[in-house]
């Protein structure tokens, strides 16, 4: 299958976490994936203001030694485990009983991977990305480290997306978005990101939208917890005609690496691909995009 990417406008939708003015992101991933600004070919559907007070500082790079060092640091000397932080333990006490569960239960889930070695298991019948390290399991203490960071990013906008009327008004963002192209639109999502843009693409509206390629990056929906609250039943949304995983292996947001063995009609649409994602925490959407494989992606899918 092949499509032309020219005729394509490309929709950026970000993950969790604050983040900068929605320009300055969008220039950010405009770079990162294509090296220059896009202008009008590309839309990012941003929803950070939905969840966040004030947007983010602009920030180093965080696939860069001098950035996300930084940024690291930063958080070394602001964290502290999940809950036993004064902010995190506000947030919690925030959340209603569904969305405490849902915190807990993907937390324990998320540490339960991120402690075993055998959640960096090659995956049977998947072969790694050309240029993928040889996977070792990383020191106990880092492991824990990297998971607390991602956490208390990822629990509190995953609330907000699953367990307040922000869902909606994060929804809207991307129906506007995708009501607004008329010709075919490639959809990239990191992330909660994923998820958003799952949901949407699966509703009936969009049924005959023109959608050549989905493309997920540190994408969170292999995860039981993630599944048993996003749309159901796990299938194909109906408009997408390739859906293209790229998932680090040593990533601890998409450890279950592969899509294709959850979701509906998979065969020959979901196509799992493991890169490697050179940013220090494994996650950050700019390694994804930087990826030679996911920069071929948007080009051509077969």
């Amino acid at each position: 299958m092949e499509f032309n990417a020219n005729s394509a406008t490309f929709i950026y939708v970000h993950g969790a976490g604050n983040k900068p003015p929605e320009s300055d992101l969008k220039r950010a991933w405009d770079e990162d994936l294509f090296g220059r600004d896009m202008g009008e070919r590309t839309r990012m559907v941003y929803y950070a203001d939905l969840l966040h007070d004030r947007p983010a500082a602009i920030a180093a790079d965080a696939c860069g030694a001098t950035g996300a060092l930084a940024a690291l640091v930063s958080d070394a000397f602001a964290d502290t485990a999940l809950l036993e932080d004064a902010e995190a333990r506000e947030a919690f006490g925030e959340m209603d009983s569904d969305g405490q569960e849902f915190a807990l239960s993907l937390a324990i889930s998320m540490a339960a991977r991120a402690a075993s070695p055998t959640g960096l298991a090659p995956t049977p019948g998947v072969r790694p990305a050309a240029g993928v390290a040889e996977l070792l399991p990383l020191p106990g203490p880092l492991r824990r480290f990297l998971l607390r960071q991602l956490l208390r990013h990822l629990i509190p906008d995953a609330n907000g997306y699953f367990f307040t009327s922000a869902q909606d008004r994060i929804r809207d963002r991307l129906r506007t978005t995708l009501d607004a192209v008329a010709g075919p639109v490639v959809v990239i999502s990191h992330s909660l990101g994923t998820v958003v843009a799952y949901d949407v693409l699966s509703e009936a509206g969009f049924a005959q939208k023109d959608v050549p390629l989905f493309i997920t990056l540190g994408s969170p929906l292999g995860y039981t917890e993630i599944q048993d609250v996003i749309t159901r039943p796990l299938r194909i949304p109906a408009p997408v005609r390739l859906w293209t995983n790229f998932a680090d292996p040593l990533d601890l947001v998409t450890l279950d690496t592969t899509l294709a063995d959850d979701f509906r009609g998979a065969a020959k649409v979901i196509a799992d691909i493991r890169v490697d994602n050179p940013s220090p925490n494994n996650h950050a959407s700019c390694g994804y995009l930087r990826s030679r494989h996911v920069r071929d992606a948007v080009t051509a899918a077969q």
